[in-house]
Order: C-alpha cells, then structure tokens, then sequence
C-alpha cells in the first residue's frame, strides 16, 4: 500500500481532489469500507439491539485512531524514503497525503456521533 501512496504523493494526484475521490482512493479505501459496515451495523443495532450502539460508537472511534496512525507513518515513510526534506516535498504534498487519512477520520468521527446521537435517543424519559 506504500508504494501506491508513493506514487500518488510524487504524480501530485491529490492535489485538488474532492473529499469523496480521498475517501475512496487506494490508500483510504479499506479503512472506508470498514467504516461504512461499522455505519450499516449501527443502523441494524439502532433497530434490533440498542445496547450495541455505543460499543459500535467506541468502535469505530478506536479504528479510526488506528487508521490515523497507520496513514501517517505510511506518509513518514514516504517521506523518509524520498530522502527528507527536498524541494519537491513540500508542505502541499504532505498535506495532500494526509488527505485521504483525515477524510476517513471525520467519518469516523460522524458515525461516532450518530451513535451518541441514537443512545441519546434511547434512553427511557423520566
């Protein structure tokens, strides 16, 4: 998977991609179907069995702390292998590599809140 991140960094084919190319692009996908199957399991727990809607919440909040840390020592990586800083690499092409990374965090970030959302919902009113 490095080596796709390589390619992409170096052909700057992030470089002004929308949020829905990064969460889909070869780097996120994995991360992003995860998500998006943790996100139907939400909908079904919401329906059939509310006491899993908060543990699918702190789920999805754990892989998507795992998922940061894997994507930024993919781009370290990259970038150590480049040779460190040069001319070439600048601060663009890195934030252009966190790109697809941060996307699949802010999903994770939303479907964590639409848990809370729904165990909110829940609850019994007194």
């Amino acid at each position: 998977m490095d080596n796709i991140m390589w390619r992409m960094i170096e052909n700057g084919s992030y470089v002004g991609t929308s949020f829905i190319d990064a969460c889909f692009s070869p780097v996120a996908l994995p991360y992003t179907i995860i998500m998006i199957i943790l996100l139907i399991g939400l909908c079904y727990a919401a329906w059939k069995a509310p006491r899993w809607v908060r543990p699918i919440g702190r789920l999805t909040m754990a892989l998507m702390a795992f998922q940061l840390i894997a994507g930024y020592t993919l781009l370290v990586d990259c970038y150590q292998r480049a040779g460190g800083p040069q001319e070439r690499w600048t601060n663009l092409y890195l934030a252009q590599g966190m790109k697809p990374v941060i996307c699949v965090a802010i999903i994770g970030v939303i479907i964590y809140l639409i848990s809370l959302f729904i165990s909110i919902a829940q609850k019994p009113r007194i």
